[in-house]
């Protein structure tokens, strides 16, 4: 891409370009002069634009003469300023702030921005200078979904070339009609986006192995029949066939991915449910996120997304116990063990060693550590290293490393693909679907989500709303102009007028921080259980009330409402592979209708899972 933008030089051969032709080039660390505020700076994009503009003005006067020559100068230059986008360009900048979420920082000035910040306003200064040819490096990095979405269509409706370098699958597969591989120390062509050339780089290699093994068969025999006479009777053929084999050109059979041999197991989980809550309130000082109530199963696979600053990290650690709700409780199951991924990874960082970093985590000997971490790629002097000067992709796998020994029947991730090259997404996505525990993830990779989740959280105006299926049936819903219904975000007994104090939740399992950006939780036994009796339940009660049932029968009513909710999970994810079909052949009227019937078999769900919490209650 430096090469391609002039920045920098070939070792050979040479970059032609039309004579008049714009390059617009976004590298992925982006420097520019920080005066001014960011409305000032967006408007300093497209230069050629004030230069056209400049000279009508220059000429505006001096057209009353009749000059010809004057008056083509000025149709030029307006022709020019018209096509470029000269008179829209006031609404423009509007558009594209707006789009990349600046909007609101127009007037904030850009010494104050934060590192994404910047990123995102150099992306808009180079789509408002409007070049012939974009050459973007990693331009997705910092855009959350609803940017990533408005890109994708700001550059589908580009006419100019696009250059693009992106580990984002999905916006590759949206935007890019051409895919270059680097393979060998050359470049190959395939049309399509990612996936497309997925599939035809699989075929070709496939075919190229059976052709290189064929071959390796024939070389096999002819190589056997010049030792066999090479000094006989047939020693001429022998020759001429030697003469043969040594044109030939050798067939290379294609560099398979170093198999890694990562594995999550999973801890035994009693029961179907590793954690559930009431309505909850996330946040600090002040609510930044409200949900209903929340269950997460033993074979769950939810992504939560949302916009930058929605609340989705903050929830994720209030779910694991990081943090307090400030409304609400989180209750773990009595064999649940959570391991957390943290995005900032913290203590991933300074002068220990990788192989420190995992007997720490592990508790491991030397020799248990190095084999343990070598099935993550960290084989030889590569555990040495100091854990400060690891990349994005060697910290993110030393977490997982560190993860696997864990043991966890749930896993918390917060955004696990951040700076993974493609081939770590996919053995990292393999991993994942193998894990027989609980997965519950922050991500904007919307292909890692798609291909993983089967439940979404997604957050929208600070609620959290929860929709059955992946990434692509959310879509597909959503482009029927099908709103999720909004969760109930009071329980039952704080509607009734008790209430949940603000800051009374804790966690009713206990906690056992990690030493990196790991953590793990299980369920802690007398003082912590006791210390968050149930907001719905006057704990003077609770002895009256677990009287009432023999434990046996508790324990029944409790499998029982855990089958009928599982029997209605299942309906709802039915209904929603019903939906995406239904809008696919464009029945809108259908398609609301299935909508509704999948509103109402939501309420009736979460009505189950407020009896299923009141039960849980009632037996500890």
């Amino acid at each position: 891409l430096r090469v391609a933008a002039g920045f920098d030089s070939a070792d050979a051969g040479n970059v032609a370009l039309a004579r008049g032709t714009r390059i617009g080039f976004m590298e992925q660390e982006i420097l520019f002069e920080t005066a001014g505020t960011v409305d000032e700076h967006a408007r300093g994009a497209a230069a050629h634009l004030r230069e056209l503009e400049a000279e009508m003005h220059e000429l505006e006067p001096r057209l009353g003469t009749g000059d010809q020559e004057l008056l083509e100068r000025y149709s030029e230059a307006q022709h020019q300023f018209e096509h470029g986008g000269g008179y829209d360009f006031e609404a423009t900048v509007g558009r594209v702030l707006g789009g990349l979420g600046l909007e609101a920082l127009r007037e904030r000035q850009v010494a104050t921005l934060s590192g994404g910040e910047r990123t995102r306003l150099g992306l808009a200064r180079l789509l408002l200078d409007d070049p012939d040819i974009l050459l973007l490096d990693e331009p997705t990095n910092h855009l959350d979904v609803a940017a990533l979405e408005w890109l994708e269509r700001f550059l589908i409706e580009q006419e100019e070339t696009i250059l693009v370098s992106s580990h984002d699958r999905w916006f590759l597969d949206r935007v890019t009609s051409r895919t270059l591989s680097f393979e060998k120390g050359t470049i190959v062509e395939y049309r399509g986006g990612y996936s497309s050339y997925a599939r035809q780089r699989a075929e070709r290699e496939a075919a190229t192995e059976k052709a290189a093994g064929r071959q390796a068969i024939e070389i096999e025999r002819t190589e056997e029949f010049i030792r066999r006479y090479g000094a006989g009777q047939r020693s001429k053929e022998a020759r001429g066939r030697g003469k043969k084999l040594a044109r030939v050109v050798r067939i290379e059979a294609p560099e398979r991915a170093q198999q890694h041999g990562w594995k999550l197991e999973a801890a035994h989980l009693a029961g179907d449910t590793v954690v559930q809550t009431t309505p909850l309130a996330v946040g600090y000082s002040q609510p930044l996120l409200r949900t209903g109530m929340l269950r997460v199963g033993r074979d769950a696979r939810i992504a939560v997304v949302g916009p930058n600053g929605a609340g989705k990290t903050t929830l994720v650690r209030t779910l694991v116990g990081d943090l307090a709700a400030l409304e609400g409780y989180v209750q773990s199951a009595p064999t649940a063990r959570l391991a957390f991924l943290a995005q900032a990874q913290l203590e991933l960082t300074g002068d220990d060693t990788v192989l420190d970093a995992m007997k720490l985590a592990s508790g491991m000997t030397d020799a248990e550590a190095r084999d343990h971490l070598a099935r993550f790629l960290f084989k030889g002097e590569d555990v040495f290293k100091s854990v400060g000067v690891l990349s994005g992709g060697e910290r993110s796998r030393l977490a997982l490393a560190r993860l696997a020994a864990r043991h966890a029947n749930l896993l918390v991730l917060d955004e696990p693909t951040n700076h993974l090259d493609l081939l770590a997404r996919e053995q990292l996505e393999t991993v994942l679907q193998a894990f027989e525990g609980a997965l519950l993830f922050v991500s904007h990779d919307r292909y890692f989500i798609d291909k993983l989740a089967t439940e979404i959280w997604p957050i929208e105006s600070g609620v959290l709303k929860r929709f059955e299926g992946n990434w692509s049936g959310l879509q597909r819903l959503r482009a029927a102009g099908v709103e999720l219904p909004m969760p109930e975000l009071q329980s039952p007994s704080a509607a009734g007028g008790a209430g949940v104090a603000g800051g009374s939740a804790s966690a009713s399992m206990g906690t056992r921080p990690g030493d990196d950006g790991v953590r793990t939780k299980r369920k802690a036994g007398g003082e912590a259980s006791r210390a968050a009796p149930s907001p719905r339940q006057d704990p003077r009660q609770k002895g009256r009330s677990n009287s009432k049932a023999s434990p046996i029968r508790r324990v029944s009513g409790l499998r029982a409402l855990e089958a009928r909710i599982s029997a209605m999970e299942l309906q709802l994810r039915q209904l929603s592979d019903k939906v995406s079909q239904i809008a696919q052949s464009g029945n809108y009227m259908e398609t609301r209708r299935v909508g509704e019937e999948y509103a109402s078999l939501e309420r009736d769900l979460r009505t189950l899972y407020d009896e299923w919490a009141k039960e849980s209650e009632t037996s500890e």
